[in-house]
């Protein structure tokens, strides 16, 4: 079972909403935060990034840091950009990117299912990490992306959007990026029980995105309790911002890499040792790996294909890049501190390794099968581990758009 329960959300005024939400700030590269602060005095990256433009930046302590984006958030409050909503509601969140529509119910998820398991997880997260990302909530009290999970198909979840949808939506926009986003507010107290009671029979939830947000929203919680050893549970530390979509409703991409040495090979000494595990046959030019088991590489103007001899279907393609190829021949052990290793999300296709390797910022490419959802759920329900960049998950969700205040 997982409780997702509704919750009065702070959010942008309608007029502003375009303007206020933005993509994750990771995304972002230092100059390209500081032209978007310096063109936009609405947007979200104004509270997550308050100190930017200060010269005082690297004099600050992270507490320090963490406490302007509070204030920064309550600035937004008191000049009318952000409100918060007076009663508690769902919110059904749609978005529209290159003809698919992602229709999900964003809700406060209890941190019980997570820290008893009814929430499972495909990574481990980093203990640094996970450290800063708690400090972080503790001093912001701020949940301002959700995670997002997988659930279940339900036919009355179905019924319910649909009534919405058929109606205006509180906000409608798009942005540069051609992707459309609408929300719908869902106030009835009727439909709220029936959303309610559809998760609460979802025997279990999947994580697709935000391992951290949730393992640091537990740390906060645990270490809120034994603060409080009155607490009741409803505190609003005890949940944590999640949109949650049925598993026929996300997109799994793959992550593909890109190696810029070949550790002292020559290509043909390279193609050699891959001969050894793999049958490795030219490939047609841009043709994706076509199921679980090929690998597609691009290396000196040439498309090959990769398949084990000895098949380890069990192994997901990330796994067996590493185990066959970048450990043993290309000497990568640690994929996610080695500097010779990058990373490129699916969606951007297989052009995007070759202009890479063609400019010779790279020696070779290697293009990977997605993971299938039952894959993703199996190796969660094992309480297995997805090597480290195995998947990217569909939607990306904005920040700022809908937040859950933990004060």
């Amino acid at each position: 079972m997982a409780i997702a329960k509704p919750f009065c959300a702070v959010r942008p005024t309608r007029d502003k909403v375009h303007l206020v939400a933005s993509r994750s700030y990771v995304s972002y590269s230092t100059t390209q935060l500081r032209k978007k602060l310096a063109e936009n005095p609405f947007s979200y990256l104004h509270i997550i990034h308050p100190d930017l433009g200060s010269k005082k930046l690297h004099k600050l302590s992270r507490s320090q840091r963490f406490e302007l984006v509070r204030r920064k958030y309550e600035e937004f409050i008191s000049r009318d950009i952000l409100y918060r909503e007076e009663k508690a509601s769902f919110y059904l969140y749609s978005q529209t990117k290159m003809g698919h529509h992602f229709n999900g119910i964003i809700a406060a998820v209890s941190v019980d299912d997570y820290l008893k398991g009814h929430i499972k997880i495909h990574e481990q997260t980093l203990s640094k990490r996970q450290e800063i990302f708690t400090q972080y909530l503790e001093s912001t009290a701020l949940n301002a992306e959700p995670v997002l999970l997988i659930g279940g198909v339900s036919s009355l979840l179905k019924d319910i959007s649909k009534k919405y949808m058929s109606g205006r939506p509180e906000y409608d926009f798009t942005q540069m990026t051609e992707v459309r986003h609408q929300l719908w507010v869902i106030d009835d107290e009727n439909d709220q029980k029936a959303i309610s009671g559809v998760y609460a029979n979802m025997s279990d939830l999947y994580i697709a995105d935000g391992h951290h947000r949730c393992a640091s929203s537990a740390s906060l919680c645990l270490k809120k309790r034994s603060e409080n050893p009155g607490y009741t549970g409803e505190e609003p530390w005890n949940y944590f911002l999640s949109y949650i979509l049925d598993e026929t409703n996300v997109r799994i991409y793959e992550f593909n890499r890109l190696v810029n040495s070949l550790n002292g090979h020559s290509i043909e000494s390279f193609i050699e040792m891959l001969r050894n595990e793999f049958e490795v046959k030219d490939s047609t030019p841009l043709e994706r790996p076509y199921k679980k088991g090929e690998i597609v590489m691009y290396i000196e103007r040439k498309w090959y294909s990769l398949r084990l001899k000895n098949s380890e279907l069990e192994h997901l393609d990330a796994q067996t890049l590493s185990e066959k190829v970048l450990i043993p021949i290309l000497g990568i052990k640690d994929i996610k501190n080695d500097n010779r290793i990058s990373f490129l999300e699916g969606p951007r296709g297989l052009e995007a390794i070759q202009q890479a390797v063609d400019k010779g910022k790279f020696k070779v490419g290697f293009a990977l099968h997605p993971v299938a959802i039952d894959e993703l759920k199996r190796i969660s329900d094992e309480q297995l581990s997805m090597p480290p960049k195995s998947t990217w998950i569909e939607p990306k969700l904005r920040s700022g758009l809908v937040i859950y205040d933990l004060k």
